[in-house]
């Protein structure tokens, strides 16, 4: 589901982008129209590229924020999620054995996660 919600969040930010350039563009084409000389238009040429890039810049961090806030959710879906220590997860602490006796610790049950073990070789 976050992949779908990263997805769309990227499409409306390139839809912002390509706005903007498609403004910066126009905006361009009516300075080159409004200059007197030829510097004036190679100018008003180098400030609408700038836009451009400016509008591809913003549209690259939006994506990488995008990608961010995806990765803080998956770890904060999945933290503490059966990795932890007895106690944790709601169970008590086995009370100390009577004087005078000796209790063996149990082993603990079993592994607290779900995962199989890892391969032994990878080929």
């Amino acid at each position: 589901m976050q992949a779908v919600k990263e997805k769309v969040k990227d499409a409306a930010s390139s839809a912002k982008a390509k706005a903007k350039e498609k403004q910066a563009k126009a905006e361009e084409k009516a300075e080159v129209a409004t200059a007197r000389s030829h510097a004036e238009r190679e100018l008003a040429h180098e400030r609408g590229k700038a836009r451009v890039a400016a509008a591809k810049m913003e549209l690259h961090q939006e994506k990488a924020l995008h990608r961010e806030e995806a990765i803080q959710h998956r770890l904060r879906k999945h933290h503490g999620v059966g990795h932890h220590g007895a106690g944790i997860m709601g169970t008590a602490a086995p009370a100390a054995p009577a004087a005078g006796t000796t209790a063996a610790v149990p082993p603990p049950a079993g592994p607290l996660h779900h995962h199989p073990p890892p391969a032994k070789h990878y080929y």
